[in-house]
């Protein structure tokens, strides 16, 4: 059984292959691989929530990669139930991804490579979600950042979009740089990389010491259970696009809006909150690290909603909007509330892949319907029941923020900060949600696009026969259901995450008691209150603003809509010095000294050479050989006129008779030879034939 769950990974890891080693052979039918492929690992995925459930957790040991000393690394699958849900969200959004790009895509020369990249994407997030090893998952993270590169520049004929792709490689891969330090002292620290070793032993290593480095005979002593969290923290800050990492972001939104989907709802911006609640035992042990990581998720939130409203490009809208929402998932784990921050990830996902998915036949509409609603939009005052609505819409908010289940979410991890953030930033939600759902009412219904058969050309926001006590008794008991099962969920939602969650308390985080208390409900009810008259007020003020208003008004709008020129800072002061710099080191480093250097080496070289070759090839060896060789045809010569002619002078004599003598002998010896070679020849032969007459 637990086998089985490998195909979660190795589905999508086939479909990736499959589809890379086909080439353009499969064409427009590469979606015939990929979705079937998704629609399995997601089937496996809802079997492994199943067995967690009735389970536990569960590990799956595949193989050992390598050991080097006291390093081991085994790649081994671990699903626990804060695993089980991601897979659940990876899988399911990436499957109706590939079903949604199977026409999306349609007449893309790159069909083939898009649907192979993005089945590899997958297959890199379940495998950082499902790694139970941390070089494991560092190896997968760093998969995942590459292949956003190629899904954001899959149209690599616009030059925006190699741009975009270049951004948000170059930006996740320095915030990879902190984390491979993280995992670096972890390893020093712990002696291991398993993360449920590293979980276990972190408590009992929170006092352990480290000496950084010595210098001048003075030791300098860290706590590394105290630094770990600030390096991998960075890590996630360039995946989940916090703030000041958050540039690379919006420029994804050149890339399909099916790759949009992807990274904002299931994959990419989520590894950050998943990898600090994976840690969070970890985590917590290091307060330095929980407030830094609270303040960076608190403001990287809220400047991203403030930039969002003022943003005319709806995906670029939606972009903000989902690195402000990560911001709050990241500030939530940084005042301990993992709970509330894993809930927040799981719906944000979902609702942010049905918005982006539904962007384009938005558009569609919109653009459809744009001249014809243009001659509706004057004169016309809302009626009562738009103001009405708009504050039920106002109230329904502090309703379920500020009920007991949710705010058990924030105090599950007994953090007194806890409280204090969920309040604060509770209320400022109640009242920007009233006055953004105010003007979004507005606007959507008194300017928004005529709908065919509306009265009167206009957008009708509710029917006039929902009024009858029969739909009234309908939406009464409907709304009691959802209710019921929203009790039921709350309560099971924190038993579910306790054992994967062992710093949750029994604080009632999961009970929803029947009397509420209404005293505390009234503060949030009258903010939502408050943000409504506001919303109103600021729209029936319209042009009559003082001008010092208008003028304050529109440097903040000014200020927003150049998303607070962190872009231009960039520009400023960290692109372009570090292009004046490359160019500096270019030309005095590289030309002035390396290019001169070189050349003087090679100057040296050529004229070291040629006084090699002149004085001592010339001058010195070919002298001693011509010397030598002259000194040899003498030796030569005077050993010929001498030695040899008169010595064959004297003893010619001597040696004729020796000669002579000499050739008597080998005479004589050739004729017994001859004689005995016959002898023996003849013997055989007689031999031969007596054996053949014996044997016949």
């Amino acid at each position: 059984m637990m086998s089985i769950f490998i195909l979660i990974p190795l589905c999508p890891l086939l479909a990736a292959v499959v589809l890379a080693l086909g080439g353009r052979r499969w064409g427009e039918q590469s979606h015939l691989i990929g979705i079937p492929a998704l629609g399995l690992s997601f089937g496996v995925s809802v079997l492994a929530f199943l067995e967690v459930v009735r389970n536990g957790p569960v590990s799956v040991s595949l193989y050992r990669l390598y050991q080097v000393g006291s390093l081991v690394v085994d790649l081994n699958l671990y699903i626990d139930q804060v695993t089980v849900l991601l897979l659940l969200l990876v899988t399911g959004v990436s499957s109706v991804v590939h079903v949604f790009s199977s026409r999306y895509m349609i007449g893309d020369p790159r069909y083939n490579r898009f649907f192979a990249v993005i089945a590899l994407f997958t297959f890199s997030m379940v495998m950082l979600v499902m790694s139970g090893n941390l070089l494991m998952l560092y190896v997968f993270w760093e998969v995942m950042g590459l292949c956003s590169y190629l899904l954001i520049s899959h149209w690599a004929q616009r030059k925006p979009a190699v741009q975009a792709a270049t951004k948000a490689f170059i930006v996740n891969a320095i915030a990879d740089v902190g984390f491979g330090f993280g995992i670096i002292l972890t390893f020093a620290t712990f002696g291991t990389l398993d993360i449920q070793t590293i979980l276990s032993q972190a408590e009992s290593l929170q006092d352990h010491t480290m000496t950084l480095f010595s210098w001048m005979g003075m030791e300098y002593q860290i706590h590394p259970i105290t630094i770990i969290p600030f390096f991998l923290f960075i890590g996630a800050m360039g995946k989940s696009a916090q703030f000041p990492f958050h540039v690379w972001l919006p420029f994804a939104m050149e890339a399909p809006t099916p790759v949009s989907a992807l990274i904002h709802a299931a994959t990419m911006v989520n590894a950050g909150p998943f990898l600090l609640i994976r840690l969070s035992p970890l985590i917590v042990l290091s307060p330095e690290a929980m407030i830094f990581i609270a303040i960076v998720g608190g403001t990287t939130a809220l400047f991203a909603a403030m930039v969002s409203m003022v943003q005319s490009d709806i995906k670029k809208n939606l972009a903000y909007s989902t690195i402000s929402q990560i911001g709050f998932m990241i500030m939530s784990c940084g005042i301990g509330a993992f709970v509330a921050a894993l809930f927040h990830l799981l719906a944000h996902g979902c609702l942010k892949a049905f918005l982006f998915l539904s962007t384009g036949n938005a558009l569609k509409a919109v653009h459809a319907n744009h001249h014809e609603a243009s001659s509706s939009r004057r004169n016309f005052q809302p009626p009562v029941i738009l103001y009405l609505g708009a504050l039920i819409l106002a109230c329904l908010p502090p309703w379920i923020i500020f009920s007991r289940p949710y705010e058990g979410l924030w105090m599950a991890n007994g953090f007194a900060s806890a409280g204090v953030v969920f309040w604060a930033m509770g209320l400022a939600t109640v009242f920007f949600t009233a006055v953004y759902l105010f003007r979004g009412i507005m606007l959507l219904f008194q300017h928004g696009p005529m709908i065919p058969g509306a009265a009167n050309g206009r957008a009708v926001m509710v029917s006039p026969q929902i009024y009858s006590p029969v739909h009234l008794a309908v939406f009464a008991a409907v709304g009691g259901v959802m209710l019921y099962w929203l009790m039921i969920v709350w309560t099971w939602w924190v038993e579910f995450l306790a054992p994967a969650l062992p710093l949750l308390s029994s604080t009632g985080a999961g009970t929803w008691p029947v009397s509420e208390n209404l005293g505390w409900m009234l503060l949030p009810v009258g903010m939502a209150v408050c943000g409504w008259a506001y919303a109103i007020s600021s729209m029936r003020r319209g042009t009559q603003k003082s001008a010092k208003e208008q003028v304050w008004t529109k440097a903040l709008y000014v200020l927003f809509l150049h998303k607070g020129y962190v872009d231009e800072w960039y520009e400023r002061y960290v692109v372009q010095p570090t292009l004046a710099l490359a160019i500096w080191l270019w030309r005095i480093v590289d030309v002035r000294v390396f290019d001169r250097a070189i050349h003087s080496i090679a100057s040296f070289s050529i004229s070291f050479a040629n006084w090699l070759w002149r004085v001592i090839d010339i001058k010195g060896i070919d002298r001693a050989v011509m010397g030598l060789g002259g000194s040899s045809v003498g030796l030569g010569r005077w050993l010929w006129r001498v030695v040899d002619i008169r010595w064959l002078e004297a003893n010619i004599g001597q040696v004729l008779k020796k000669a002579d003598s000499a050739g008597l002998a080998l005479q004589e010896a050739d004729s017994r030879t001859l004689q005995h070679h016959l002898l023996v020849m003849v013997f055989w032969l007689v031999s031969a034939i007596g054996l053949l007459y014996f044997l016949v």
